[in-house]
This record gives structure tokens, sequence and C-alpha cells, in this order.
């Protein structure tokens, strides 16, 4: 066939994001135009390169029948040139279908623009872009258009690593679109991408304080304005208010508008790049300055990736000094806010990719010819194939197959990938009785078992900066073995596996243990904590028996509590003292002797243990202290006593071996307890 396509959707299978990049091969002509035409988009042309395109296509819902066409024609200062009727060197009919998710199912990203309460509502531009505007409207358009750009290279990365056609979605609303001039002209309604206008209490002089600016060395408090944006969102109310938060973590991401370039001080006053957020929002925040090179709608996006225009630090900013033509600052400055967005979706730095600063290229996932760059010195060159594309890094997306924002129509078949409890409040907050954080258990100095009820779907292997070596937990339709509840990890076997430079590095080796529902556990050195955890240690009222200890669940300090309990010894009743949150607890035995473990108080609750009742374990809710605390047994679970803060964390001995005793450490109420088994 002449046109043959290297990634066309299989019938079977709906995209959840309206954009697609379309990639194939012609041997009708090696140069010309690519023409789209659907009836539910006006006419695209996309740039052909020796017989190699890639079709950035925007799609409706439904079945979306598109004709491609080969014609003659070029693009000239951006825009396509066509002679009169130019007549097709060949032609294809398919389809693709674009049905997403009911909104109520999966978390969306909330994009916004901050403005200071006394603003004129203006980002900075250059004079021979001053014919766009450069007030609250243009913004909005180009932000709509960025965002369908992210999301497009983000599932493109997801489905060339084998993980499905994903993408993170944005909150739409129903409007008039301005995605294409052709649209805007005839007053079309579509699902846009709808952008959240936060008006601050800030002033832009408070915005712009030279000392909230990151990129400013002598900065006092260069995380302000992340600060800033957290409580714009909260005043700004609605999806964002504790009420809406306290069953679904909202997602945002934060543009602001007051971001000015100021040459005298040669610094971006009212911008940071930053990510990450709270229990309740998740948030990237990124300044305006490169806006201006923004497309302001479909049809000047290879305008926008070609522009070879100088850029002049007269007028706007050279953010990082990557941004020597206006194509450049497009990718700096959507490159990095979309690093930010992963941020905010749970990625750390990474060796390569966008999580590092891959997406100063990001030009390269839509074009087949990459025009000359000034600041590199390389001319322009074609074709632009997959392999020359930046993209995220394996744990980027791994991260993202798991992240609830990224969910597709087939992942709700299979219970085992989405049960029904990954469903309640989309996915974003765990029911309170299912455990997502870890437990680790040292059997001896190489050996150690993780636990998880949510399951775990990735270990990565920290030396250094960055992760050398990683397990990864597939679904069984990525043929993988799927999210484990116990994974058993050999030390010996995991430093053989990892690049040979660092076999035998002096450096500490630093897990972190990643499973469904956000949770994360971290080891700063793996090598001292089986060490430490394995080896027995003396307990006084314990003698001739080997006693190693859990990790301690709490962290708060204060002085330290131990309670020992006999192998000769039978429970009788736990007597707990608690309110909302965990004061300490009696251990009584059937000879009516005893053990304290913290406070008591004349508030408590019993549990009364049969005769062939033991403890095998504990389960903790706490975070800063303990907040309360459930005991496992070999036949039940006591009531939970204390109350609903913290996170829920489990121990349970390992196979063989007994509870002997608590440890941990009391203030004004219990800070930290952990397990004693022989």
């Amino acid at each position: 066939m002449p046109i043959t396509f290297e990634n066309l959707p299989r019938d079977y299978e709906e995209l959840q994001v309206p954009v697609y990049i379309l990639k194939g091969h012609s041997t009708a002509s090696n140069s010309g135009l690519i023409a789209v035409s659907s009836s539910k988009f006006p006419i695209q042309y996309f740039e052909v390169t020796q017989g190699y395109f890639k079709c950035f296509l925007n799609l409706g819902k439904g079945i979306n029948d598109l004709l491609i066409q080969h014609i003659d024609g070029a693009f000239v200062n951006g825009y396509p040139s066509l002679p009169n009727l130019p007549k097709p060197y060949e032609q294809i009919k398919v389809s693709i279908k674009y049905n997403p998710l009911d909104a109520s199912l999966v978390p969306q990203i909330h994009l916004c623009v901050m403005v200071g309460k006394d603003s004129p509502g203006l980002f900075d531009c250059p004079k021979d872009k001053q014919f766009e505007g450069n007030g609250l409207e243009t913004a909005i358009r180009k932000m709509r258009v960025g965002g369908r750009i992210m999301q497009a290279f983000t599932q493109d990365e997801m489905a060339k690593n084998g993980l499905g056609k994903r993408s993170f979605r944005f909150v739409e609303e129903n409007s008039v679109s301005t995605l294409s001039i052709t649209d805007e002209r005839n007053a079309v309604m579509r699902d846009e991408i709808k952008i959240h206008v936060i008006r601050s209490d800030r002033t832009v002089a408070e915005i712009r304080d030279a000392n909230f600016a990151q990129q400013n060395k002598n900065a006092k408090k260069a995380g302000e304005l992340f600060d800033m944006a957290l409580k714009s969102l909260t005043n700004y109310g609605g999806p964002f208010s504790d009420k809406e938060t306290d069953k679904t973590r909202a997602i945002a991401a934060v543009l602001i508008l007051d971001a000015h370039w100021d040459p005298k001080q040669n610094l971006i006053l009212g911008h940071a790049a930053l990510g990450g957020g709270t229990d309740r929002i998740k948030l990237a925040i990124f300044g305006s300055q490169g806006l201006h090179s923004w497309p302001m709608n479909v049809e000047s996006i290879h305008k926008a990736f070609t522009d070879c225009t100088k850029l002049n630090t007269k007028e706007v900013a050279n953010d990082c000094n990557e941004c020597s033509q206006y194509w450049e600052c497009l990718t700096v400055s959507l490159g990095a806010f979309m690093h930010e967005i992963g941020h905010s979706l749970g990625c750390p730095h990474q060796e390569n990719g966008v999580m590092l600063r891959d997406y100063v290229t990001m030009n390269r996932k839509f074009l087949t010819k990459e025009r000359a760059c000034v600041r590199t010195r390389k001319g322009e060159w074609g074709p632009v194939g997959t392999n020359s594309e930046p993209g995220w890094h394996r744990l980027d997306l791994v991260r993202f197959l798991y992240h609830p924002a990224f969910a597709i129509p087939s992942d709700l078949n299979d219970m085992n990938f989405r049960p029904a409890e990954s469903r309640v409040n989309k996915g974003m907050r765990l029911p309170e009785s299912i455990n997502n954080e870890a437990t680790v258990i040292a059997i001896d100095s190489e050996n150690m078992e993780i636990r998880c009820d949510s399951g775990i779907y990735l270990i990565e292997c920290y030396i250094g900066e960055f992760s050398r070596l990683h397990y990864e937990y597939l679904p069984q339709f990525y043929r993988g073995i799927g999210a484990q509840k116990v994974i058993k990890l050999n030390l010996k076997v995991l430093m053989s596996q990892l690049p040979p430079q660092y076999q035998n590095t002096q450096q500490p080796i630093k897990l972190e243990i990643l499973s469904c529902g956000f949770g994360q556990k971290t080891i700063d050195n793996v090598v001292k904590y089986m060490l430490d955890h394995s080896r027995a240690i003396s307990i006084p009222q314990l003698p001739n028996l080997r006693v190693r200890r859990s990790d301690n669940f709490g962290s708060a300090p204060g002085k330290d509590v131990l309670a020992a309990i006999p192998p000769t010894k039978q429970i009788a009743v736990i007597r707990v003292t608690h309110g909302m949150a965990l004061d300490g607890f009696q251990i009584y035995f059937r000879d009516n002797s005893y053990v304290d473990f913290g406070n008591s108080k004349s508030h408590y609750s019993d549990f009364h243990l049969e005769s062939d009742e033991y403890l095998i374990g504990i389960n903790v809710r706490s975070g800063l202290w303990v907040d309360a605390i459930q005991f496992v047994t070999n036949k039940r679970e006591s009531p939970m006593f204390g109350g609903n803060g913290g996170g829920l964390r489990k121990f349970v001995v390992p196979q063989g071996t007994r509870l002997v005793g608590f440890y941990g450490v009391m203030g004004q109420w219990c800070n930290q307890v952990g397990v004693l088994y022989a």
C-alpha cells in the first residue's frame, strides 16, 4: 500500500482524549502534504519529509471517519500552501474511536490560570506577537491548545511503551470552540478544556516579589508562590474545597499569568517551576513567561513549532538560556509545565526523559523535520523518526499506568487490576480499611518479605539521585503478573542485577516501594536496614530469645517504652486507653499479672482474648503520632481503638515466629509503636 501507518489504533481501541498523533509513510512522493478530512473537525494539513508524516489529529466523540490524502503542497512561513485544486497522489480512509469514560469515573486535571487581585490580566509578549493579543482571553486559548499537545505527547509515549493508549484528562466544559479558526467562525460547540481563572488575594507586586522568584539565588521564600497558588485554589472553592477534597483529591496545574521578565534584574519575577501538593490538592505551577510562543489554535501549531524568530531578551525571557528562538521557547515553557504536572502525578526526577529536561525537543514528537537551532548550531534535519523523539521515562509510564487518571475502558473488565475498592472516589482515596503502604520484614540480613494489601506494582533501587534498577509488576493483560500483595527479595540477587558500575558501590542503595492507591515506602539504606532489623536484640524480660523488631509506626520523638510478653504467659485482656489518639495499653495475663505500654487513664476499652487465642500482629493508624491501634490474633481482629487520622499500616509476624512484645515512644500520648517478635 502506498500509505501505511506505524500506530493506527485497532478497531476495538477507544481513545480517552480527543487528540492523537498518527504516524505513517507514503511511497507516493517524498514531499508534499498530508490532508486529513473529517466530518467532525475542519481539514488539517501536515508535512511530509522523505515520505514520512505525523498527523496531530483532533477528534470528535464517537467514530471518526478520516480521509487521509497525500497531496502536492508545502508549508510556507509556518502555514500550508497548496496549488489550486491539488490532485491527491494517494489516499486512504481510516476510522478512529474517541469514547471517553464518564467523567464521574476518572479524576481529571484542573487547568488554571492565577492572576493577582489587581492584575490587568496581561502576560509578557514581544511586539511582533502583539497581533495575537496578550490578555486573559488569549491566554485561555493558548492554554487549551497547550493542554491538548501535552495529552497527545503522553498518549503517544504510553502506547509506544506497550501500556495502552492512555493519557491524563483535563476537566472540560461545553462551549464555543476556539481550538480551530474555522470552528470559532462557525460558533461550533465542543467539549473544550475548562480554564479556571483563579483570583489570588495577593497583589501583582506581591506575586512579583523578587524574594519569591525561584530562579533568584538569594530568594528568601522561593516556595512562596506554590503556597500562594494552593491558598488561591482553596479560596476559589468548588472542586478545591475541603468538602470536595475530603472525598476526592484534586489535581491542578496553575499558570501564573503575572509572571514578568525584568531585564534589569535578569530575573523572571512571579515564576516558579514546582510540582507536588498536599493530601488534598496535587499541584503543578509555572510562570507565563513563554506563553507568547504557544499556538493559539491547531492551525498555528506547525508555525509555533517551526518559528525560527530570534528571541529578544529586551522584551521577553530566555528561560534557562534555552530559548534562542520562538520554537525553543515553546518547547521549554510548555515542556517544563508538563514536567511539573509529572511531579503532581507522582513522578520524581529521572535519568532521562521529561522528568530530566528532554522536553526541550518535544517539537520532534509532532514534526518530521526540525528547523535550524541557533543555540545548538544544528541545522535543519529530517525525517524525525520515532526513535529521535523525547519521551517520558519508563518509570514515569509505569506510575501513570497505575494512576486512576489514566484509566481506559478495558481496565474496568479486570477486577485484579481495578478492584472495586480502587473505584471509590475516582480512585483518588482508598477506603480506610485498605492498607496502601508496604510492610517490610527482614527475614535475615539478605532476605526480605514485602507485604501490602493494595498490591505492590513497582520497586525502584536508587544509587545516588536516580533509580539504577527496578522491578515492575504489570497487569496480566500486558503480560505481567499483576500488582503483588507479597514479594520476596534477596539482597545478593538484587545487587547482582545492578548495572556493572554499581555492583560494588559503597553508596547506600535506597528502595522505593510503590503500591496501588498512592502508597510509597522508602528504605534509605537497604543494607543497613536489613542488618538492623534482622539482628537479634537483648530484652532482659525475654532471656534466651532471639528478639527482632518491626518498623515503628509514627514518627514524633519522646520517651522510649517497652512491654514484653513472656512466651509462657497467656493474654486474658488488653485494656486500651484512647480518645481520638492512642494513649497506651495494659496487657493482663491469666495469672493476674500485667505489663504497661505507655499511659493508662480512666477512659479505656477492653479487648478479651479466648483461651486458645494469641496475638500475631497489629494494624495501626499513624502519621506524626499513633491515632489508633487494632490487635490481630490468630482468630480475628479487635475493634480499631482511637481516631480516624493518619494512614493505615499493618504488621503480622513472619511465619514460624511469635509476637513477644511491643516497643515505642511516648509523649503526651503514644508517638510510636512497633512489634517485637522471636
